[in-house]
Formats: C-alpha cells, sequence, structure tokens
C-alpha cells in the first residue's frame, strides 16, 4: 500500500497518539479534524485529518503502522560537513562548489533553491543541463536587492530586479525557472507601515533526496574562497519537509511568482 504523503510532517508521538485512539474506537471514518480534537487529540489536527483524507478505518490504520515503522526503523539521517575556505591536512570536509555542483549534476526531479546572492552563470549552468536534458523542474526564491519607498510599485520593482537577475546568472536560451520573491524585500523599512525584510536563506532541495543547507552563497567567493560552513543531508523525509515549507509559502500567497 501506499502511505498518504502528509503523514510525513506529523510527529512520531502524534502519529503514535493517532494510532491508540483507533485502536480504542475512538474515531469515526472519514475522519475530521473536530473528531480528533473531540477524541483528545490536540495535536496538528488539521495536518493528520488532511492526510487521512479519503482513507477508511483498515487503510488509516495500516498507514499509521507503516509510517510509525518507517520513522522507528529507517537509517537516521546521513550529515556531511561541506566547507569553503582554508582547510588543514586533517580535513575531511567537503567542498561547497563541488556538492552544489553534483546536486544540480544528479537531480532527477525536482531543485528548491533558497538564495541571498547569486553572481555567475556557471554556478547554475548543471542545472539548466538537468532542466534541458532530464526534465528537471527548479523553484528558486530569491531575495530583492534594494528596494522601492512606493509599495504600490513593489511588484514592478521586483519584476524589474529579477529581469536583470535572470540575464545576469541565467544561460540565454534555456527555459527560465520558476521565481519566486517576498513582496516585503521589495519595499523600504522605513516606510510606514513596513519593515526592513530580507530573504537570507541559502539552500538546496534536490527533492526525496538530498537537502543542502550553508551559510554560502550562490556566488564566486561564496562557492570557493570566502570561510563558509554547510551540512549536506541525506534524508528524504527531511528533504521533503524542507521542500514542503517553500510550497507552502507559495500555497499560502506569502512569496510571488515572478511573471516576466
Amino acid at each position: 500500500m501506499t502511505t498518504p504523503r502528509g503523514l510525513t510532517r506529523i510527529p512520531l508521538h502524534m502519529l503514535e497518539q493517532v494510532l491508540g485512539l483507533l485502536e480504542r474506537g475512538r474515531l469515526e471514518f472519514p475522519v475530521t479534524a473536530g473528531d480528533l480534537v473531540d477524541a483528545g487529540f490536540h495535536g496538528r489536527a488539521t495536518d493528520v485529518a488532511e492526510a487521512l483524507a479519503g482513507v477508511d478505518r483498515a487503510g488509516a490504520e495500516a498507514a499509521l503502522r507503516v509510517a510509525i515503522a518507517e520513522r522507528v526503523y529507517r537509517p537516521p539521517p546521513r550529515l556531511e560537513l561541506v566547507w569553503t575556505g582554508p582547510e588543514t591536512r586533517a580535513s575531511i570536509a567537503r567542498s561547497t562548489a563541488l556538492v552544489v555542483e553534483r546536486l544540480f549534476n544528479e537531480a532527477t526531479r525536482c531543485v528548491i533553491i533558497g538564495g541571498y546572492r547569486f553572481d555567475t552563470k556557471e554556478i547554475l549552468a548543471p542545472l539548466c543541463r538537468a532542466m534541458t536534458e532530464r526534465g528537471v523542474t527548479v523553484m528558486i526564491f530569491v531575495d530583492i536587492d534594494g528596494a522601492t519607498p512606493n509599495p504600490a510599485e513593489a511588484d514592478a520593482f521586483a519584476t524589474a530586479f529579477i529581469d536583470k537577475w535572470l540575464r545576469d546568472v541565467w544561460p540565454p536560451g534555456v527555459t527560465k525557472p520558476e521565481v519566486y520573491y517576498d513582496p516585503r524585500t521589495a519595499i523600504r523599512g522605513d516606510v510606514p507601515g513596513y519593515d526592513w525584510a530580507t530573504l537570507h536563506a541559502k539552500c538546496v532541495v534536490v527533492v526525496d533526496e538530498k537537502s543542502f543547507i550553508t551559510s554560502a552563497n550562490f556566488t564566486d567567493r561564496g562557492q570557493t574562497r570566502n570561510i563558509e560552513a554547510g551540512v549536506l543531508i541525506t534524508d528524504t523525509a527531511f528533504s521533503e519537509h524542507l521542500a514542503g515549507h517553500w510550497r507552502q509559502l507559495v500555497s499560502a500567497g506569502l512569496v510571488r511568482r515572478y511573471a516576466g
């Protein structure tokens, strides 16, 4: 059977609590968030109900047991230190530039990038090849460098910035990725009613496979010369969780898609 994918978002102790309620006959199906709360479950009732939507009692019990067993018995995440900058002879850290290149080269389905600064086409070239040769889909979340004092012009300001950003870092003739921005980053923080905000995350998610979280920007300095530290996480559940956070920003309308 296929475990409802939404269960990966639910902490283990909550999965065990729901299974216990089900085994004691405290839940009716199809289950709703209200049913869960009435039965004494005060965790993420809406998320659990959504994950089990359309599933009957037997299917829910089987799905919960599979999700719990997978969480309990799966190998622990593999964590690897990734480094930019001077290294001692004893260093066993992996190179930031090589890790980023390999992640792009090995992607087969979907890549999500959160980035603060980008400066060369070379860094993203392997990602472009993944899109062209293997049909990999790409979502990039970027910071808007600079800001307008007029909130009514924020989207136009962001669009102009991303137009230039694509010319600077995206190879010509290659299909554009989906590019998103936080509209708050396009408005000056000294405008009444607004505060300074920055999309400062630097990460790569190869969905369902690996995640890379780093202090390094997607720049030549960040990838090859600065002192930067990061971690490569080989864990499908964490990858899906991190990807889900970015996608939730989109579905909630908290970021906007570049439409240029």
